[in-house]
């Protein structure tokens, strides 16, 4: 598949999250699709393994976040999404309290496609933007 092709997977496979149309969305995805949240670690929740199980945690947190689209660009394998999030609360996970404050912070999603599938992402964020904003770290007890 071409560029075009691939940032049109990616633009319809958003629509469908957006709309929480899980089967649409999971349509988008490899059986064997994986997910990873750069620097958190797989023990940590970071790497989501399967198409049920990735399509299970968008759904644990449907409504929490919007991404606003910033830049795409694509070539015959890969898109890159630059966007800004907007949270209405951080959800957590057993690892990380979550918070009912809102957010927003920057990122950028790499999707690699194959067979017009998304076979990976790597989402990447500053998560210390959120973790300020929402009040799980107080800036002040952070040192230069």
């Amino acid at each position: 598949m071409g560029a075009n092709e691939n940032l049109e997977v990616i633009e319809e496979y958003q629509r469908a999250m957006r709309d929480q149309d899980w089967e649409r969305a999971g349509s988008f995805l490899a059986d064997d699709a994986v997910t990873r949240m750069a620097g958190v670690p797989r023990t940590m929740g970071g790497v989501t393994e399967g198409r049920e199980a990735i399509l299970d945690g968008n759904r644990q947190n449907a409504g929490a976040a919007s991404l606003e689209p910033k830049m795409r660009f694509a070539d015959g394998d890969n898109v890159c999404v630059v966007g800004k999030m907007t949270a209405s609360r951080f959800p957590g996970n057993q690892f990380l309290r979550g918070a009912d404050s809102s957010y927003t912070t920057y990122q950028c999603t790499l999707y690699r496609i194959v067979g017009g599938k998304i076979a990976e992402t790597t989402t990447y964020v500053n998560w210390l933007d959120p973790y300020v904003q929402t009040g799980i770290v107080d800036p002040s007890t952070l040192t230069t």
